[in-house]
């Protein structure tokens, strides 16, 4: 009876440490805590509502809200929109449409997140569809791959 006990306050232990060791990795990775509403401010170029509608189309597991007062994080960014000059075409050179976006945490005033991304696709170059819709779907599943993605 007596190393039964023993065995079961050694399991909840090493429970409660690895516990807490995972929740301090989470902290450190920049991780937003499934769940977390988050505010999406207004953005040049008009990126805000096509990340909205990619975070819900993507099923992010985080609740977008309308007041910032609500929110544990705020999504901040702007997006450009490049010349379209013929020879940027004729080779392919650069992106019509650009975003950058992070994701900065209420309390504490600390960035959680960045990424940014373009509207170019290498195979088709200036055939392929492009814009702000593909520059916030490139941006949103860069952040569910790295802020939700369970990693090896």
């Amino acid at each position: 009876m007596k190393t039964l006990v023993c065995a079961l306050i050694i399991c909840l232990s090493s429970a409660l440490v690895l516990g807490r060791q995972s929740k301090n990795d989470n902290a450190a990775a920049g991780k937003v805590p499934a769940g977390s509403k988050i505010y999406i401010a207004k953005m040049e170029g008009g990126l805000d509502g096509f990340l909205a509608a990619e975070i819900m189309k993507q099923k992010l597991p985080i609740t977008v809200v309308t007041e910032d007062k609500d929110a544990d994080f705020v999504l901040v960014g702007s997006s450009v929109k490049a010349d379209d000059k013929w020879y940027h075409t004729v080779f392919g050179g650069k992106d019509k449409n650009e975003g950058n976006v992070q994701i900065l945490n209420v309390k504490d005033k600390t960035m959680v997140w960045a990424g940014e991304a373009g509207d170019r696709s290498l195979w088709w170059g200036s055939l392929h569809r492009g814009g702000q819709r593909k520059v916030a779907d490139r941006i949103v599943s860069r952040m569910k791959k790295d802020l939700f993605e369970k990693k090896g």
